[in-house]
């Protein structure tokens, strides 16, 4: 048998998310919701709890010695499950750093609950092995990424990127709201917020985004007008 049918026969179709819980699990958790710029959950602290995304966004943030962090993922109600990979990977603590970027609603669920559950479940196991294994391919293929691209091409890149990972934030027209502020952008691809607003304003020039009140909108076509000019 040919893997690609392989693939296809054992497939698990959908995100592991809040929408792909059992009922059951679900009227065991508790609906949480924490302001833009808050902490959901610290580096090191026990994960007591799994946290599922119902609306907004949050960070994965790394602090260093001087005061300055640097944002690295975001996840939302597509992707967004909290606390997920420490359990499946018998960790004692969260991994990173969560805030918010948004305003946040969540229903968290003791983890012990969701680790039996998914133990248990065949489809459910599935969906995690698909969601985790999916990360880890994309993950791979970025790593050092950035270090040998221009200021520009890293603003594309974290554009791209945004664009990508939130398919379901955009209007009907196609066109998508970028919910990151300029210090979100600046501490994800490790440039000063000065610079950030250079860039933008470059790619709002060549026609590769939309400015309106700072607030920074992509369509469909500027989406791949960005891909395009990545790497030109």
């Amino acid at each position: 048998m040919i893997l690609e049918k392989l693939w296809e026969k054992y497939r698990s179709d959908g995100d592991f998310n809040l929408h792909a819980l059992p009922e059951s699990l679900i009227k065991k958790g508790v609906l949480v919701e924490y302001e833009k710029n808050s902490i959901l959950v610290s580096r090191g602290e026990r994960p007591y709890y799994i946290y599922f995304i119902q609306d907004g966004i949050v960070a994965g943030i790394r602090e260093y010695m001087n005061g300055s962090t640097y944002s690295y993922f975001q996840l939302n109600s597509t992707n967004g499950s909290i606390g997920l990979l420490e359990i499946l990977a018998g960790r004692d603590s969260y991994i990173a750093t969560l805030s918010t970027v948004t305003k946040v609603k969540a229903l968290r669920i003791d983890a012990a609950l969701v680790y039996k559950t998914i133990m248990e479940d065949k489809e459910l196991l599935k969906k995690c092995i698909n969601l985790l294994s999916d990360d880890l391919y994309k993950r791979s293929g970025n790593d050092g990424i950035m270090y040998y691209m221009s200021g520009l091409d890293r603003v594309r890149f974290f554009l791209i990127t945004y664009y990508e990972s939130h398919q379901n934030m955009k209007n009907a027209s196609g066109e998508l709201l970028i919910e990151a502020e300029y210090k979100d952008i600046a501490n994800g691809i490790g440039m000063s917020i000065r610079t950030v607003g250079r860039n933008l304003q470059k790619l709002k020039e060549t026609g590769e985004l939309k400015n309106v009140q700072k607030r920074i909108i992509i369509s469909k076509h500027q989406y791949k007008e960005l891909q395009t000019n990545i790497y030109s």
